[in-house]
């Protein structure tokens, strides 16, 4: 299901700002995808060479014409630290997901771009949002719980073919 409306290019407040994944950030998720936590806690494809990281910007631009998602650079002081998007779900709330590199961590980065993010839908009229993070993600849990959004609980979920436990949370 597509977004109503079309999606912005580019976010930011005083902490953050997001901008549209451009064909130059395939370094960025080339680099993503070997930080060893980004695949464990995420969906993030590990280890992507060079074409995988050029075919997946192609793909974002596309589902953000389409208005399927937004992806965004996440900007500190004008460096690509990590990713945060949202994402349109048939017959749920708009659901948002973020990564960070360790560079990035520790500033409030995730945080701010889950709040820009929240921002941006809520003036679009969309009153509740949504998010999953992993069961044992507590930096990813402490980030919802910083943007004021509350676990709703959990369920039965598969990672790179694996059971797992996914932890939903929803803001209103």
């Amino acid at each position: 299901m597509a977004f109503p409306v079309p999606l912005p290019s580019d976010l930011r407040d005083k902490s953050v700002s997001l901008r549209s994944l451009t064909d130059d950030d395939w370094r960025l998720e080339y680099e993503l995808s070997r930080v060893p936590d980004v695949p464990a806690w995420t969906y993030y494809p590990a280890d992507m060479d060079e074409n995988a990281a050029r075919r997946r910007i192609a793909r974002t631009k596309e589902r953000h014409r389409e208005r399927l998602a937004g992806r965004y650079a996440v900007l500190l002081d004008g460096l690509a630290v990590g990713t945060a998007g949202m994402a349109e779900v048939e017959g749920a709330e708009p659901e948002l997901f973020y990564v960070l590199s360790p560079a990035g961590r520790g500033r409030g980065a995730a945080t701010g771009s889950v709040r820009l993010l929240t921002q941006w839908l809520s003036s679009q009229g969309f009153s509740t949002v949504a998010l999953e993070t992993m069961a044992g993600n507590t930096a990813s849990e402490r980030v919802a719980e910083r943007a004021g959004f509350r676990n709703t609980g959990s369920h039965p979920g598969t990672h790179r073919g694996q059971a797992v436990q996914l932890n939903r949370w929803l803001r209103t």
